[in-house]
């Protein structure tokens, strides 16, 4: 592997080795190396340069959690990636990690996959051949937004991995994929944007309809910090999250267009409806199986039972275990996927 391609274990020794610190690593990275500059709608680009992500730079590679490492390090003050210029294109940078782990898992193979099996398949085999297990427990009404009226939840979050207790380059819940729930496909501002001839995004938001801005409002988000969801956060982690991923700095412009147009539903639990249908495997089936005639009855059914029990959510699943009106679409724990 090249010193030239980031994330192969030649580029990452080279970092470790140069003597720089957290701030000056990154700066190397992102300034240097990548030569990143914010165009005039706030998206972050790269100019043509000889360093390019590996290609065998993978969603387990020691790259992310030691580049996790280098943000909460260099950002550990109150003020986050919003202290400096810096910051700033590293809150940008994010969507540059999620196109690439995308990438990987819709190129991955192994002999028992179709060539059409869906991104979730191909990510299921992915975690399942490389022994790490998957966080659908995260709540993803922000990757479910809205236009006028909510219905129901259409896309599931799925993190890898899903829980770790390294004190450092801890990889926990740090990539995350938005996933459609009746298709398996990913939803990702990359399947919509644009591109010239030199592979800059058209970042202009009024070359794209109102559709089109759904998926870049819905889309995943790499984790700098680590979500707490519903498992432990170790020692220096603790309210990263908060701070590197939820208070942000300036969004491009075509998130800003996105997110105000489609907007996110509020949790069953704080005066909204929304609840997520998704905690764990057999709620992806179960949910599957329900046809769209009784899906809107289903659900809220569902959020309504969540708010007279006043009970944690444990998924679509659970509620037609407990409910004989639809104990017909309950899938028993031995079911999977694949």
């Amino acid at each position: 592997m090249k010193a030239n391609q980031i994330g192969s274990i030649n580029y990452i020794r080279t970092l470790k080795q140069s003597g720089l610190n957290a701030h000056e690593q990154l700066d190397l990275i992102i300034n240097h190396h990548l030569q990143a500059y914010i165009d005039n709608y706030g998206f972050l680009q790269f100019p043509p340069t000889v360093y390019q992500f590996s290609p065998q730079l993978a969603p387990t590679s020691f790259f992310y959690p030691y580049f996790r490492d280098l943000v909460v390090t260099a950002y550990s003050g109150k003020k986050g990636l919003k202290a400096d210029l810096l910051g700033h294109k590293i809150h940008l940078f994010r969507s540059y990690l999620d196109r690439q782990n995308i990438a990987f898992i819709r190129q991955y193979q192994r002999p028992s996959l179709s060539p059409e099996a869906t991104d979730f398949q191909r990510l299921l085999s992915y975690a399942h051949d490389n022994h790490f297990k998957l966080d659908f427990k995260t709540g993803a009404n922000y990757h479910n937004r809205y236009h006028h009226k909510f219905i129901y939840p259409s896309n599931m979050k799925v993190q890898l991995v899903r829980n770790s207790y390294r004190r450092y380059a801890n990889p926990a819940r740090m990539i995350e994929f938005i996933v459609d729930i009746e298709t398996g496909n990913f939803i990702s501002q990359w399947n919509i944007y644009r591109f010239d001839n030199q592979g800059r995004v058209d970042s202009d938001p009024t070359h794209y309809s109102t559709n089109q801005l759904r998926q870049i409002a819905d889309t995943e988000s790499f984790n700098y910090g680590i979500p707490y969801g519903e498992y432990y956060v170790t020692g220096k982690y603790r309210h990263t999250h908060q701070r590197l991923d939820i208070t942000q700095p300036t969004d491009s412009q075509l998130r800003k267009v996105a997110k105000k147009y489609w907007q996110a539903p509020s949790d069953y639990d704080d005066g909204g409806n929304y609840a997520d249908l998704v905690k764990n495997m057999q709620d992806v089936i179960a949910w599957r199986g329900v046809p769209d005639s009784q899906r809107i009855k289903a659900y809220a059914d569902y959020v309504n039972s969540l708010k007279e029990h006043q009970c944690k959510n444990s998924g679509i699943n659970h509620f037609f275990a407990k409910n004989k009106a639809y104990q017909q679409f309950y899938v028993p724990w031995w079911r999977r996927l694949i």
